[in-house]
This record gives structure tokens, sequence and C-alpha cells, in this order.
């Protein structure tokens, strides 16, 4: 194994982590005679995560939780109604919910807000679970319904609340219900209505809570918006126990309420960030100054340890971790070499070292993963002129040292800037150098591996000739000339490459065309965004379900996430979105997502770039880990320690050994015959999507994302092998 030698800050860095958490070793006799054991496992009850630099969480607060590095720090603390089964799309498996139904209620119709009702969820609520805070008791429903209904009244502008709204009161926002614009804002009658809307959409009782949809259908992705971290649950009481600026849950005559609605910054993090739930690691530290933040082991989790899923027949997972931290204090020389020794378990690699890993003894790869996200360009149709990234002139106003407020939102000629930096990305040179080749470029927002994905809309290419023509189609651009700032969130390749691509690539049109490229941290990034500072900015999107819907609503819907914060509004744009969530004929859905995809490409909205095949990277030690493509990070009560036998009396010449997953498929520490069935029951199923219903992971045993004859053969080839079971220290 090789070593390399960590200096300065780096080194300190990486010393004041592991003191963190402790360090210990592990000598796991797990072998045959005849085979020699691999390394000791470092730190056998903690699991440490390395992430790129700069990828810190926006906020620890539910309500306003829509990034992906929050929302890996969320998904380990709360827990929600239902989740997922494993790597599973359509199943759930009850969480804080033990059993559900959804009744057609059409016709029925709240007396006091006029609202029509047409389906209601219900959902028994477990009992006797605990916060993990012992001050605060256990679960009630009236918790949950006011995690939903605080999450509908803060409303954060770009948040994830518009999931919540569209189902429930057959809108997007606090302002726009019933298929109507209110002004709770300055209409007290307005804001009394909106707020009695907001309190019965979702009702408890002390064994139920139920949610009653406004919108004219079931909402087929009802299920699914349910289960991720923005429906994550806390405690009522312990929010009220913090003394914050937050609305305590109390309607009284329904005027208050606007008052805590869109708050600068999330309760939860002001003046400190503070979390609790009955998830199954409680929040130990969060350190910004020094990158980095850990959970620890929550004992009275009501789900038990190890982990109750997913398994096998009578099995399941055999054992379970005290600490998990995550860092985002390594560049990437120090990151690997701390993953190469042993002392991190998880590592953000960028792709262009991917060669080198699969190559190292002691290291994972599980690769392809498919992936329901997409990083795209957007253009803010009206940046913020107290800005960091400016100058920023007045709307219409041209000068060689800075941009105008409507640069790209000028309803005249701002579509021919839109265009011109369309054509100014290489496209084929981001995905070479930046993902090595594993991404593909999609037309628009809406993937290919999506329903009623339409083959016949072309996207953008890369076309300077193009691009200059669109560029001198603004009157007086050409002659006066620009400077702009482009911001990207610092330690990200992907999202480096193509800005400096477009610096290149514009300067090289006009020498009175002036491109600068700024590096910015991942919360400052996301600050500069919320306050329309960003000029243009590359941003991804994982999807909430496997929907167009879910894709068509953030990019190009006027109160999606992204444009309620670049304000590109179209009236038949958001007609056509809206009838598409609404259609119950597939021809007919078809047809308008078809329409919505030429009319992404025509208004230029925002250009989608690239969505990428994931490979995820851990320690031959690790188990458990699986792959559920809306996860954000590290779910990380499935995960524990362990070497199998099976695993490590592999020998194929073809891949390392430390490539593989155990042929003990349900983790009972013996490769037998169960295991021989389980891979053939699965046989020649894949994940997709969409996912071959007798798909098992687990059977999946060289990784490749396919069960077909050399996980038979790597089954067959190991039957008969025991090994000791592991077992965690009382």
């Amino acid at each position: 194994m090789r070593k390399v030698r960590l200096m300065g800050k780096s080194r300190a860095r990486k010393t004041a982590l592991l003191l963190l958490i402790g360090s210990a070793t592990l000598i796991v006799s797990l072998f045959s005679p005849g085979f020699s054991a691999p390394p000791p496992i470092k730190r056998p009850y903690d699991f440490i995560e390395a992430n790129i630099e700069g990828s810190s969480p926006w906020t620890v607060d539910p309500a306003f939780c829509y990034d992906t590095a929050s929302s890996e720090l969320l998904m380990n603390v709360y827990d929600t109604l239902v989740s997922f089964d494993g790597e599973r799309l359509d199943r759930y498996i009850p969480q804080l919910a033990t059993d559900w139904a959804a009744e057609n209620i059409t016709g029925a119709r709240d007396s006091e807000t006029g609202l029509n009702w047409s389906y209601q969820y219900t959902f028994k609520i477990r009992t006797g679970v605990p916060f993990q805070n012992s001050t605060f008791g256990v679960l009630t429903p009236a918790d949950i319904e006011y995690c939903f209904e605080r999450a509908m009244v803060m409303d954060m502008d770009g948040g994830p609340q518009w999931m919540f709204y569209e189902p429930l009161l057959n809108g997007v926002t606090a302002k726009f219900v019933n298929q109507r614009t209110y002004d709770p804002e300055n209409n007290v009658t307005e804001r009394v209505l909106v707020g009695k809307m907001i309190d019965h959409a979702v009702e408890s009782n002390v064994t139920h809570v139920w949610f009653n949809l406004g919108f004219p259908g079931a909402y087929p992705p009802f299920m699914q918006i349910l289960a991720q971290t923005w429906s994550s649950i806390y405690s009522k009481a312990w929010v009220n126990s913090l003394g914050r600026a937050n609305w305590n849950g109390t309607w009284g005559d329904y005027t208050d309420w606007w008052t805590f609605h869109n708050p600068s910054v999330p309760p939860l993090d002001d003046p400190t960030p503070a979390m609790m739930g009955t998830g199954p690691f409680a929040l130990e530290t969060f350190d910004q100054n020094a990158k980095f933040w850990s959970v620890k082991r929550f004992a009275d989790y009501w789900r038990g340890w190890p982990a109750d899923f997913p398994k096998i027949g009578s099995a399941k997972p055999a054992g379970y971790i005290e600490h998990f931290v995550e860092t985002w204090a390594f560049a990437w020389e120090s990151r690997s070499a701390l993953f190469f020794s042993g002392d991190i378990d998880f590592c953000a690699v960028p792709r262009q070292y991917k060669e080198t890993m699969l190559n190292e003894t002691g290291v994972r790869c599980v690769s392809p993963l498919p992936s329901l996200a997409v990083d795209a360009f957007f253009f803010n149709f009206k940046i913020n002129a107290v800005n960091p990234y400016g100058p920023i002139f007045p709307a219409g106003t041209f000068n060689e040292t800075g941009i105008p407020s409507d640069f790209f939102g000028n309803p005249g000629w701002g579509v021919h800037v839109r265009k011109g930096f369309a054509y100014a990305i290489d496209y084929d040179t981001l995905i070479a150098q930046a993902y090595k080749g594993e991404a593909t470029q999609p037309p628009t927002a809406i993937l290919p591996i999506l329903p009623y994905y339409d083959s016949t809309v072309k996207g953008y290419t890369f076309n300077l000739t193009r691009a200059a023509e669109e560029f001198k189609q603004v009157p007086g651009l050409w002659e006066t000339g620009f400077t702009i700032q482009l911001a990207y969130n610092a330690g990200s390749l992907p999202r480096y490459y193509p800005q400096q691509q477009l610096m290149n690539a514009i300067e090289s049109l006009n020498p009175k065309f002036h491109v600068i490229v700024v590096g910015v941290s991942w919360s400052d990034y996301l600050s500069a965004r919320k306050n329309g500072q960003l000029t243009a900015y590359i941003l991804g999107w994982l999807a909430d379900y496997p929907d167009p819907h879910d894709f068509a609503v953030p990019f190009y819907c006027s109160h999606g996430n992204f444009q309620v914060l670049t304000n590109y509004s179209n009236p038949n744009m958001d007609a056509l979105i809206d009838a598409g969530i609404k259609e119950a004929d597939s021809n007919k859905r078809a047809t308008i997502y078809r329409d919505i995809q030429a009319l992404a490409i025509e208004d230029c909205p925002n250009v989608a770039l690239d969505t990428a095949i994931g490979r995820h990277f851990e320690r031959d030690w690790v188990a458990g880990w699986y792959y559920n493509p809306t996860y954000s990070g590290i779910y990380a009560y499935n995960l524990w320690k362990w070497y199998y036998v099976p695993h490590a009396l592999l020998d194929d010449s073809t891949q390392p050994t430390s490539s593989y997953l155990p042929a003990d498929v349900n983790y009972d520490g013996d490769a037998n015959i169960i295991d021989l069935a389980t891979v053939a029951m699965a046989f020649g199923s894949g994940y997709g999507p969409p996912t071959d219903p007798r798909w098992n992971f687990r059977a999946d045993t060289n990784n490749d994302r396919t069960v077909n004859i050399i996980d038979i053969a790597i089954a067959a080839k190991q039957f008969g092998k025991t090994s000791t079971v592991w077992t965690h220290p009382p």
C-alpha cells in the first residue's frame, strides 16, 4: 500500500479530526490457514467520510434544507413517516408511521376556506418513539402536524415547500395557492384565509396524522415526498424551548403566522446549529471553522441496533457504529493519503483519479450508478446591484467594466445573451475533462432516463460562430463590451471547468468581452444565490422523485426552486407544467412534456450541462452500504465494519479483490445455498432505472449493477465457506 506524506496544515487537521473520535485497531482473525490477513480494521466503531473542500452543510433546519450537503446530516439525525425500501424508489417501509391508506374524498370541501379536497392520506403513528433528548419525551402525532405546518409557514424562497403546497393546497407558495395569487403580507383577509388552508391541510389526533389534498387527483409522487429530508420530524416542544424567532405552532386568529414567513436565517441555525429528532444518530459537533460535523449513536433508537433493514429472510445487518464524521477540510492530495492509509472510510474521488483508485489495495468501487441528477448553467434575469461580483449597472446600461442588472433577463434582447453563452460552452470537453467521459449531455433538464423524454428535441452545441451571431443581436453590446464575474463552489471541478472554458471562449470572440472566474465556499455560494447576487452559476438538481414534473417545476416554472431566485417567467411554460402533472392520459402527457422541452430550448432560461454516471468509493472493510439515487450521501444506520471470508478469499486476475462485495449475501457469515439461491432468483435483473422487480443489490456480488453469470460463479466459488459472525462489544 502506498504511503503519502502529509505536511503543514493538512497534517494538523488530520490529527485534530482523529483525536475527535479516538483511534483504535482491531485484528480480525477470520481467515483460513494459507491466506494472509488484510490490514487491521482502523476505528472499528467509527466511520469518517471526507468530501470535497467547501462542501459544508448550509443549514440544519429541515424546513429550509434543500441542498445535498445539509441533507446528508439531516437524514442521519431525523426520521420521516416512511422510508424507501433499500435501493427501491417504488416501495416503502414503515418508519414513524406503522401503516397508511389513501382515500378518494372528491367532493369534500373545506367549509372555512372553500378549498376542494380530492384525496386524504392517513398515517397511523408509531407509539413510544423517544426523542434524542429525553426531556421532551416521546413522539406524538401533534409533533408531526407541527413539522409540516411549520415548513409551509416558513416557506423559504427557493426551498422545498413547493412539494407540500402543490399536493396539499394546489399551489406553489403561500402567495400562490388554490391556483390563484394571494397577498398575505398586505391583505389581512387573505392572510387569514391562507393560514387556515395551511392549518387544515394537515390534521392529527392522538393516534393518526392525515393530509387533505387540494390537488385535483391522488398526486402519485406524494409518498416519495414524505420519504425525504424535508419531511423530517422533530419535537414541537423542543423547538419552542430554544427561544428563537420561530413560529410556535399556535394559529390564534391566523394573522401572526406571516411574521415568520421566509426568514433571512433559518431559526434552527441562529445563533448556533440545533438538531434534535428521533433518528439513529444525534448531533455531537458542527464546527464550520474546523470543517466537520459528527454524530453519535442514539442508543435508545426505536428501531434498535443493529439495523432492522435491509435484510434477507431472518438475516440482517450484523453490526453498527458509534460515530459518523463528515469532513470537508482536505484537498485531494491529503484526502487521498488519508483514504489509502485507512484513516478515512469514504472518500470523494475526482474522476481524473479513478484509475489510480481502482488499482489501490483496500479500496472498493461500486459502479456504474445511474444518476437522477443533472448539472445546469443558470442565468439570473434580475441581478442584485448590491453585489460582491460586480459592478452591476442599471438595467439596459452597457459598460465594458461590468454588466447591467438585466443582462440575461431583458425582455427584448436577453435571450440572445443567454444563447450566446449557451453556444460558448464546450460540452464535449467538459464531459471529457471533468467526468473522464462518464457523463452525457441532456438537451434539457428532462433527462433521457425519465418518462416522456423526447429525443426529437435537440439541445445546444459548442459553436462560437453561433455565439457571436447571438451577441451581435444585442444592440450596443458588441461595440461596448462587458465584464462578468462567474462564481463556482470551490473544489468542484465539474463546476470549475465550464466556467473556465466560458472565459476562454467568450474572451476569444471580442477583446472587449471579459470573464472573471471566482471560487467561493459552498455556504457563501448558496447565500449569494439566495440574495440574487450570482450573475450566472452552475448548480445541480438531484431528483426528489423520478418523474419529469420534478425537473420541469424547478428548472422552468416561474414558482420553481431555481426560477424563484433567477426570475425567469413565461406564462405559457407555467401552463404546460401545470397541465403535465394533472394529465392522466399517458399519450397526452407525452405531448405536453415534448412541448415543455421544446420551449426550454427556445427560451433558454438555463442550459443543461451533464448528467453523470456515479461511482462510490469506500474501504473494503465497509459493510452494509447500498445505493439509492435520492440519498444525499451516506446513511450510516445500516453500516458496520467487517471482513468476510468469501470476500477475502476471492482470487480473480481481472479485478482487484477489494472491488468485490461479499458472496455472503444475507450477512449470516456462511456462503451457502441461501446465498446461491438469492443470486439465482435475481439473475438477469438490473438496477435501472427503471428497477427490475427482482433486483436485489446484495446479489450483485461484483458491484456492476447487474446480476449475471459472474455473480452466480462468485457465489458458487465460495460455497461452503464460513466466517466468524461479527458481534459488537457490549
